[in-house]
């Protein structure tokens, strides 16, 4: 497989050894949703596909299905990592077509936030998709925020701590980690993160969940 232009932006394990830094911080990710994935598993934003493979290796996950605006994308992981209760679609989960899609028990959203104009819009779409009890995981890098444009390909920013907290806290109940290396761990004051990751529960199910504990 040749290293072109194209994979500048993208992580695909076949181009990189098995001890590059980036691809070792990716997998931690994938890694660290599979022990929360179960049911029917969203992987929005899939790039090359092979995240959707580590999340339908786990056992209580029945069904992964990656999506991506990107079409080569889409093509790349057919190809590599298809098939075994994996589907790859092209899908913009911007447009209003995204939002009637049947609901998933986990949504997986790694490293797409800081690639869109609007990230309200995604995690209005996550919120639609998400049944109830559902979780979704979402990460970002941490960066100078919203109003600095970042230097990084493709990336139009990259949020400060309190954005990305008040960018879940409108519509989920989330618990806020760290990132460095393959280190991911509760966030901590002082700690030196590269990267921020959320595990989160809509709030209305978060709530009908208190609702029936109180009941029993």
């Amino acid at each position: 497989m040749a290293r072109g232009r194209w994979f500048r932006e993208r992580i695909e394990p076949q181009l990189y050894g098995a001890r590059h830094g980036l691809l070792r911080e990716h997998l931690a990710r994938y890694r660290f949703a599979s022990s929360f994935a179960r049911g029917r598993v969203l992987d929005a934003g899939c790039g090359t596909g092979y995240g959707a493979q580590i999340l339908a290796a786990v056992d209580t996950v029945t069904e992964v299905i990656g999506v991506d605006c990107d079409e080569r994308a889409i093509a790349h992981a057919r190809r590599y990592y298809g098939g075994g209760g994996i589907t790859f679609r092209r899908l913009d989960l911007l447009c209003g077509a995204a939002r009637a899609e049947p609901r998933f028990d986990t949504i997986v959203a790694f490293e797409v936030l800081e690639h869109l104009i609007d990230p309200e819009g995604l995690m209005e779409t996550c919120d639609l998709l998400l049944a109830p009890g559902g979780r979704l995981l979402v990460s970002t890098p941490l960066g100078q925020g919203r109003d600095v444009p970042s230097d990084q390909p493709g990336h139009f920013f990259q949020l400060r701590r309190s954005e990305f907290v008040r960018l879940l806290g409108s519509r989920f109940q989330a618990r806020l980690f760290g990132q460095k290396g393959e280190l991911i761990e509760p966030w901590r004051r002082g700690g030196r993160y590269f990267l921020m990751l959320a595990l989160c529960r809509s709030r209305d199910s978060a709530a009908a969940g208190t609702a029936e504990r109180r009941k029993g």
